[in-house]
């Protein structure tokens, strides 16, 4: 059975630095706005689902600014004093036609590439990492923080900066994993 034509999904959008598969409508960049807001598990903002969607070549920096703009602007969606989005009552509408007018990869890959945008922001926020340089070379100091205080302080020396930049990057992607394998390592 073929779909009816949508003439609110015309090819209107730039395309320029997407792949084959990514949105070509400035409507459906839109719409995946809300449904990225409406599916994922964290709270993000409106960086998050632009870095996203341009990382994974999905839609174009300038469309995707100008939608997260035009959805705010319009009250599908707003923004907290700490920059999280919301849907609003009026975009949960949109989403349903999300669910049949977009691919199912798109779907996924959006709402997966923005939970690991808006962890890995919630992470470092949360979690703080200083590489300071010495005279042997650098020292990497990594903070796992509760609310108000650390409940931990890792601090390793490492040859190179870029050894030290590399630590501080998995240790942003995940802090309770290194803290957790600390633990168990001790105990065990």
């Amino acid at each position: 059975m073929e779909k009816e034509f949508n003439p609110a999904l015309q090819f209107d959008a730039f395309t320029e630095g997407i792949e084959n598969g990514g949105l070509r409508s400035t409507s459906s960049i839109s719409i995946v706005v809300c449904y990225i807001i409406a599916k994922c598990q964290h709270k993000v903002t409106a960086k998050n689902i632009i870095d996203a969607m341009v990382m994974g070549k999905m839609a174009n920096y300038f469309e995707i600014s100008s939608a997260v703009g035009k959805m705010t602007k319009k009250g599908y969606i707003k923004e907290d004093e700490d920059g999280f989005l919301t849907i609003t009552e009026d975009c949960r509408f949109l989403i349903d036609l999300v669910e049949n007018d977009l691919p199912l990869t798109i779907r996924e890959r959006s709402v997966e590439l923005v939970s690991k945008l808006a962890v890995l922001d919630i992470n470092k926020k949360e979690n703080k990492v200083v590489i300071e340089k010495s005279d042997k070379g650098y020292s990497v100091t990594m903070h796992v923080s509760d609310i108000d205080c650390d409940f931990m302080e890792l601090k390793l020396y490492v040859p190179s900066e870029a050894q030290a930049v590399v630590i501080k990057e998995k240790f942003e992607e995940n802090p309770a994993k290194v803290y957790e394998n600390l633990i168990n390592s001790i105990f065990e």
